[in-house]
């Protein structure tokens, strides 16, 4: 359970391109999901999420070789900033996952889960707001935020904050990660709830 808990882990972190139909909507129909970025946002590339996967400096070296050969396709990633950028990027990921072995657990149970390896893969982290059922899209979900150090292979160190929503679906969940500094000095936790707001989910 250790090993899948680590690789779901690591899908929180991972980064794709997106190429949606007008310029600031995504819509997966197989999936039943849609999203609509801010104007001035960017789509990611999958070059960019490559990059910034072995940029990222964790705790724990296993966490680290795992999250770089077992992450997966997000279906849709959002920065603010062009890359490359010298800062903390503020960022929207999406990625939908089967539930498997996690089949009759809820929001919360799964990410409670999922929190406690992110606790230990990250320099000071600490869980700033536990998992809590929110609703998302009109479907029962969970939320959780933490604040860590996210420190870079060249030897930078950011004070960043994450946070996730978890949403089941039939035998399906999303996951939803956003990430900005803690200080808010190159993008705001208010930008990303904007972005959260305009998510339709299928029921």
């Amino acid at each position: 359970m250790t090993r899948r808990l680590v690789l779901l882990a690591c899908l929180f972190f991972s980064i794709t391109a997106a190429t949606p139909k007008d310029a600031n909507r995504f819509r997966s129909p197989v999936a039943g999901f849609e999203v609509t970025k801010p104007a001035q946002w960017q789509f990611a590339t999958m070059e960019q999420s490559r990059e910034n996967l072995k940029r990222a400096k964790l705790s724990d070296q296993e966490f680290q070789e795992a999250m770089v050969k077992y992450a997966t396709t997000p279906m849709v990633s959002i920065l603010k900033h062009a890359e490359p950028f010298a800062d903390v990027n503020p960022s929207f990921r999406v990625n939908v996952r089967a539930l498997g072995e996690l089949k009759g657990k809820s929001a919360l149970d799964i990410a409670g889960l999922l929190v406690a390896p992110l606790q230990k893969a990250f320099k000071d982290c600490e869980v700033k707001e536990p998992p809590k059922e929110v609703v998302v899209s009109g479907l029962k979900a969970a939320y959780a935020r933490f604040d860590y150090s996210l420190e870079t292979a060249d030897g930078g160190s950011f004070p960043t904050t994450s946070e996730l929503w978890i949403i089941p679906r039939g035998d399906y969940f999303f996951m939803i990660g956003a990430g900005t500094r803690q200080d808010e000095a190159t993008g705001t936790r208010s930008e990303i709830a904007a972005i959260l707001k305009t998510v339709k989910i299928d029921h």
